[in-house]
């Protein structure tokens, strides 16, 4: 069995990178692997005797795509392969729709979420859905919608949480003293779907009663000025507040880890996921979680037992869940000791990639 891969991760093309890794043991899986990548620079790289991933080359999202298309006809009449994979339920998706109907081989969409979900974008995946042999999620939240808002069979669609390695070492649960800092972390990409405006104004209100908390927030992107100017408003809203002071912007950092084990407790508060890795990778580390109710909330972060989940936006409710985690070390002892097993439980790496192969193997037999 052959795949094309259409993917929409440029860090494939870097050979260190943990993706070029984690898709050269998908290339174990299978007799040959082609991933192609809308990127500005038109490459090759040779990740193993198996494994080849080909930059577009364009200068803007239409020549990439239009690329993309030209590479991977160029790839398909060249080889014989049997499954198209698509990392995409938009545009990249019409491409790989149009390339398993000329070809007649299998097409295989992997979805992680609905983000910037509108308009022409809405349109092309309700088009592109329907019409894939199978379907790849990561949580049964996306299935549902899938079968509620699209009319996708049940059988066409296989679920496989993203894999996280697991910690080899022993976890020790944290005691706070007393004159120490409580420090709330959140972790992602600074764009508005991720609505970390919403913890800025529940810290506003926390920080008035229990002053020793702070909120670290790791990432980068262009809500960032929007984030700065929205601390500075509330501190020039409330006389004495310097909101500066307890909420620290940290950018992109190339080792997190550091931050997850010193941090005390995590805040997820996306509008909106597919999964929401970041809570897994904090749970992990032992840390309470307060999710919203989105992506892997109420399937591994169950509220009260594993985490805590407030409703989409709720700033009254989040302020709640922070007073509690913080003032209560017993709550945050069982939901940690929760988590941690929730996380024990989740498929092994080794059951995942079954997963992959048996979706491709749907593909090819339902083309």
């Amino acid at each position: 069995m052959k795949i094309l891969n259409l993917s929409l991760d440029e860090s494939i093309l870097d050979r260190n990178s943990k993706s070029a890794k984690r898709i050269i043991g998908y290339g174990d899986l299978v007799d040959g692997l082609a991933v192609i990548v809308p990127h500005k620079d038109h490459k090759e790289v040779k990740l193993s005797g198996k494994v080849f991933v080909y930059g577009s080359g364009g200068g803007n999202k239409i020549l990439k795509l239009m690329n993309v298309y030209r590479l991977a006809k160029k790839i398909l009449k060249r080889n014989n392969f049997d499954v198209i994979t698509v990392q995409d339920q938009y545009f990249l998706a019409l491409v790989g729709l149009f390339l398993a109907r000329k070809f007649k081989i299998g097409l295989e969409l992997q979805i992680h979420g609905f983000e910037k979900y509108s308009g022409l974008r809405k349109a092309v995946a309700g088009f592109v859905i329907p019409r894939a042999n199978i379907i790849r999620c990561v949580s049964q939240r996306l299935k549902k919608q899938l079968i509620n808002d699209f009319g996708v069979k049940e059988e066409k669609i296989t679920v496989v949480p993203i894999c996280s390695e697991l910690r080899t070492d022993n976890f020790k649960l944290k005691t706070k003293k007393d004159g120490d800092k409580f420090i709330f972390l959140t972790v992602g990409r600074l764009v508005a779907v991720k609505n970390i405006s919403l913890q800025i104004m529940a810290m506003a209100e926390v920080v008035k009663k229990y002053p020793d908390i702070e909120l670290w927030i790791v990432g980068d992107g262009p809500e960032r000025k929007k984030l700065e100017f929205k601390i500075k408003n509330l501190s020039d809203r409330q006389a004495g507040l310097k909101l500066q002071n307890y909420i620290k912007l940290l950018g992109w950092q190339n080792n997190p880890e550091e931050f997850y084990s010193q941090a005390d407790a995590f805040l997820l508060t996306s509008d909106s996921e597919g999964w929401g890795m970041v809570a897994v990778e904090a749970m992990n580390y032992g840390l309470p979680i307060i999710m919203t109710d989105v992506g892997c909330a109420g399937e591994l972060v169950e509220n009260e037992k594993s985490g805590l989940v407030v409703l989409v936006g709720d700033q009254g409710k989040l302020e709640e869940a922070m007073v509690r985690l913080i003032s209560d070390e017993n709550l945050r002892k069982n939901l940690t000791e929760s988590a941690l097993s929730a996380v024990k439980n989740l498929p092994s790496k080794e059951e995942i990639m079954a997963l992959y192969k048996q979706s491709w193997e749907k593909a090819m037999k339902n083309k």
